[in-house]
């Protein structure tokens, strides 16, 4: 029987089949090539997204970092933060760029903190963080004299960021007009700035320092500003005669035109004087003391307050006759003489002089021998404060200007003694020496 021959076409395709499983694997290999591209493009994201710490381990990371960074180690803040720049929340991720390139500042490296920066912008563009990357790169550009790069920055934020933030820029347009030597340019943007910021907020402190700097030195300056004024000296005029026609003290008038106690003044002489309508407020809450004039916070200070069981008592006073360099009459002492290591009124002394019913009548603002004890509660009622301080305070306010104690000022609360009926302390009362203020 004949043997039956092979079909061409399968001895073909047989001897083909090598090649069909080879284009076969190469098929399946790129299907399998492609659809991991395909996952790495789009997916990866999501896989980092779920693999990155929680915004609330990055703004631990942040603090964790910033605490590094205060503690004067900032390599150790830098692996610190790390977590916290792979957030990409907006509120983590804008804290965490500022704590960079505060890290790189340190680290004497300004330029990698220029680029964190702008890197940061670019991310964060259109989020409640940029105005604060701007606000912190606008500074860089400030510390290292890049003048025109810092105020193009400024005027961006203050035309168009929030409140709190037109306030920081306002803060360095207020430090370039001060470095100038504008100081009352200067000190409207820094008046501004507190204005415009929120009260107490981080933005609101950064204004009211140097706003309080410069409008003690603009008062006591002999040049002259928009709210100074000129009195000429009239016949019989003294300087006492002048500061009670004023309102003023004497030794504002001395400071601001260059005179010395008991100088002879020449009719015609023309004295520089600012109008001012002080009231004080002392904080309970946080040792501070506010000056205020008609515009809000003219300086403020921090004090020493009263110990628990000898707490400053809340309520109004005014400012009765003022002391300088005073004795302290000590309960169940000899008299202290001034300038004695022991006597803790330091170098000035002015008696609050009760407004109200039920109100101690031994309480004061004084200096102190112990200026560790400022901005504690460590007195036993009065306020206490620096030596330089109080010496500025009692030369820029008169006898009778209102304080009010308060455990915590809102602006706007009303500073008056309360009720209509509320006797006022006859002036007779502050003549009388105090025999034992508390200190």
């Amino acid at each position: 029987m004949a043997r039956k021959k092979k079909s061409v076409f399968f001895r073909r395709s047989g001897g083909d089949g090598g090649l069909f499983r080879i284009l076969a694997v190469l098929v399946v290999l790129s299907a399998v090539g492609g659809g991991g591209l395909y996952v790495y493009r789009n997916g990866a994201g999501r896989v980092l997204q779920l693999a990155a710490p929680s915004p609330e381990a990055g703004e631990k990371a942040v603090a964790e970092a910033r605490t590094l960074l205060a503690g004067g180690n900032a390599d150790a803040a830098q692996e610190a933060l790390r977590p916290a720049l792979r957030v990409r929340e907006p509120r983590v991720a804008g804290p965490a760029v500022v704590c960079l390139a505060e890290i790189l500042t340190a680290q004497g490296k300004p330029e990698e903190a220029l680029s964190a920066l702008e890197k940061g912008m670019s991310d964060l563009a259109g989020t409640p963080e940029y105005p604060v990357l701007v606000a912190r790169l606008a500074a860089e550009h400030e510390k290292a004299g890049r003048k025109d790069q810092a105020l193009a920055l400024y005027g961006q934020l203050k035309e168009n960021a929030p409140p709190e933030m037109q306030a920081a820029a306002l803060c360095g347009l207020g430090r370039m007009k001060e470095a100038e030597g504008d100081l009352v340019g200067a000190r409207d943007l820094f008046r501004d700035a507190a204005e415009r910021a929120p009260w107490d907020s981080p933005a609101w402190n950064e204004a009211v320092g140097p706003l309080g700097r410069l409008n003690v030195q603009l008062v006591f300056s002999p040049g002259e500003t928009p709210e100074s004024k000129v009195y000429a000296v009239e016949r019989g005029d003294t300087l006492i005669s002048i500061g009670i026609k004023l309102n003023t003290t004497q030794a504002l008038l001395m400071r601001a035109n260059n005179l010395s106690e008991g100088q002879t003044l020449s009719p015609g002489q023309r004295l520089k004087y600012t109008p001012k309508d002080f009231r004080i407020v002392i904080e309970r809450s946080t040792c501070r003391i506010f000056l205020l004039d008609g515009r809000g916070v003219f300086k403020m200070y921090r004090t020493g307050l009263g110990m628990p069981g000898h707490e400053t008592t809340p309520g109004k006073y005014i400012i009765g006759v003022k002391e300088k360099d005073p004795v302290w009459h000590k309960q169940g002492a000899a008299p202290i003489p001034a300038g004695d290591p022991a006597n803790e009124l330091g170098t000035r002394w002015m008696p609050l002089v009760p407004q109200e019913p039920n109100l101690p009548k031994d309480l004061g603002i004084h200096g102190t021998i112990a200026p560790d004890s400022i901005g504690k509660y460590s007195s036993h009622g009065c306020a206490r404060m620096l030596n330089e301080e109080v010496e500025e305070l009692w030369d820029l306010v008169v006898r009778s200007t209102p304080v009010a104690i308060v455990e915590k000022y809102v602006p706007g609360m009303p500073l008056e003694p309360g009720g209509a009926d509320a006797p006022a302390a006859p002036v007779e009362s502050a003549e009388a020496p105090v025999e034992a203020p508390p200190v």
